[in-house]
């Protein structure tokens, strides 16, 4: 019996506890107040008291004029706890919900920012948050061609693309040295192709002689040092792109030579 009336007491503290926790969470607050202390917290880093008192907010006061801010600082808690995904998905509420809003530039640039920053910095491990991040930044620079962070968004574009980029130079330069000649010159041609302005495009070019090289290729590999000489001067690989050029001449000079002396020979045999 003493048994039973323990466990009766221990539900309705819990059922108390319960019923004045759910009270807390959905009370009314004065949304002014809370919302000014809820964007004190989210710069002092308290994300958690933050999304709190934000949510609490929205739960109260659905209909207030400054809502959109109410949800864009809601959707920041998520970012500042690196909670990317939960980010977009809240950034993108505020986008849906508030089309008109002044801060949807502001969201739609978030979006991009949060794929960004949940991409692995290794790139060798899976970056299709990194690709999500280039639809989100290009979307955002053509949507929003007057924002305010539109300079900010081509930079970050221009990092999450470089990332890209180096995934793809590294892939290639493992083929090129595990003597996979074909698929080394597939993956340097397409990041030369697509990104002809990267940091990579020099190396790659290169890489792609020495590929002509190995390959007889040698007024091809003559070309591309050619292109990469006049193209990047001040490149570190520009010096060894000379020095490469200088055996390519020497090689086409050889070859003509012996074709020169072959046509000859062909010749007198024919008198």
């Amino acid at each position: 019996m003493k048994r039973v009336f323990c466990l009766i007491l221990t539900i309705v503290a819990a059922a108390l506890i319960a019923g004045c926790a759910a009270k807390n969470s959905t009370s009314t607050i004065d949304p002014r107040p809370a919302f000014e202390e809820a964007k004190k917290n989210v710069e002092d880093g308290k994300f958690a008291q933050a999304q709190n008192l934000l949510q609490r907010i929205v739960f109260s006061s659905p209909g207030l004029s400054y809502i959109d801010s109410v949800q864009y600082y809601f959707a920041m808690t998520y970012y500042g706890n690196a909670d990317y995904h939960l980010g977009v998905a809240e950034f993108r509420r505020l986008i849906s919900s508030f089309p008109r809003s002044e801060l949807v530039d502001d969201a739609q640039f978030m979006v991009a920012k949060s794929y960004f920053d949940a991409a692995p910095k290794n790139v060798g491990l899976d970056q299709t948050d990194t690709e999500s991040a280039i639809r989100e930044f290009e979307a955002f620079i053509q949507d929003y061609p007057n924002s305010d962070r539109r300079t900010e968004g081509e930079l970050m574009l221009s990092r999450a693309i470089e990332r890209m980029v180096e995934k793809q130079f590294r892939a290639a330069r493992q083929y090129f040295k595990m003597g996979n000649r074909a698929s080394a010159r597939i993956y340097f041609e397409s990041l030369i192709t697509e990104y002809p302005e990267s940091g990579y495009t020099a190396e790659a070019l290169y890489y792609l002689a020495q590929l002509d090289e190995k390959e007889a290729k040698y007024i091809d590999a003559r070309d591309k040092l050619n292109n990469l000489v006049a193209t990047f001067p001040n490149s570190t690989f520009a010096p060894k792109a000379a020095k490469l050029k200088a055996k390519m001449d020497a090689k086409i000079a050889e070859a003509a030579k012996d074709s020169a002396a072959a046509a000859q020979l062909s010749g007198s045999k024919g008198e």
